[in-house]
């Protein structure tokens, strides 16, 4: 116990270290003077949320089984033809991927989503003027074009993905396979909610051209997600952070819900069934709800504290936050 002077003594029940425990008269309150929790937090947790929606992008390749027969009907492409498109740039992972991290790290993570962001919604958007004709090829096969504008999407996702998958690691040393898992799931379930969402808006995809709009949504959300990313994202972490366990356990059970609601929407009829509906307007609510958690917490626990001022002017600690001062005789 230390015992403090200031017209009355004060007790101090924690053990600080002397050199700046009493300056000029001031009696230091851990609570008043130290950042509060949601201070602490803020760096990782807004790194987690803008990686978990920037890595959604990258999904975009599961979306091929909706508009890739409406590609092949459109340009009369052979099977071997149209499983090129969405082979072949798996094949530039080797050589993408490295290149990709050089330019997170040499340029830092928002300039990682940015472009990549940028590449992969204008490829996508090219596809889509190549399979409906809108924009000719001129002496190149529409199916090798196609090909070629996989492969950049592709380049365009590993710049996304070395943004995205790395930067929790910095900021959750801790729990870093923890929030790599989270994000990476995230990834496959984004995939189901545009589907889900996609047969709720235009019905069930068929091989008719107007399947092709999903490259579309999908260019918007590659947009809209790595640039909310880049916003978000801090350039680095804190050694002052602290890993938000309360997060990760809060994403996790929300994940297991989205992972519910999805199963459920994929088996009940999906053609004019209100229960298919409801159940993706729940995907839905549930996809968008980590967005807060980038903006600011939720909980009031995670309310910084308040002080008072003294009368000649000095911080003194309120007296609903300052249980650890206590006044002695």
């Amino acid at each position: 116990r230390l015992r403090l002077h200031q017209g009355r003594r004060f007790a101090l029940n924690c053990t600080l270290p002397l050199a700046g425990v009493y300056q000029s008269g001031v009696v230091f309150n851990p609570r008043v003077y130290m950042p509060s929790r949601a201070a602490t937090t803020s760096l990782p947790r807004r790194a987690f949320v803008a990686c978990l929606y920037a890595g959604c992008a990258t999904g975009s390749f599961y979306g091929f089984g909706i508009y890739g027969g409406a590609i092949q009907s459109s340009l009369g492409l052979s099977d071997a033809s149209l499983a090129n498109i969405n082979t072949v740039p798996y094949a530039l992972g080797f050589v993408s991927a490295p290149l990709a991290g050089r330019v997170t790290k040499a340029f830092g993570p928002a300039a990682g989503l940015l472009l990549g962001g940028a590449i992969q919604a204008a490829l996508q958007v090219a596809m889509y003027a190549i399979a409906t004709g809108a924009a000719p090829t001129g002496a190149i096969d529409p199916g090798t074009a196609l090909v070629l504008c996989a492969c950049v999407v592709y380049v365009g996702g590993q710049l996304i993905s070395s943004a995205a998958f790395s930067t929790p690691v910095l900021h959750f040393r801790r729990k870093r396979g923890r929030v790599v898992s989270l994000v990476k799931a995230f990834v496959g379930l984004s995939g189901a909610v545009v589907s889900q969402t996609y047969v709720v808006a235009f019905g069930v995809p068929s091989r008719e051209p107007g399947a092709l709009r999903c490259l579309l949504i999908w260019a918007a959300i590659s947009a809209g997600t790595c640039f909310f990313g880049a916003a978000c994202i801090p350039r680095s972490p804190s050694q002052q952070s602290r890993e938000p366990a309360a997060l990760l356990r809060l994403c996790f059970w929300l994940l297991l819900l989205l992972c519910g609601a999805s199963m459920a929407a994929s088996l009940v009829p999906q053609t004019g069934s209100p229960l298919h509906t409801g159940l993706v307007g729940l995907l839905g609510l549930l996809a968008l709800s980590p967005l807060p958690l980038a903006l600011g917490p939720l909980l009031p626990l995670l309310a910084p504290a308040r002080s008072r001022a003294s009368p000649g002017g000095r911080a003194f600690p309120s007296p609903r936050r300052a249980p650890l001062l206590a006044l002695s005789p």
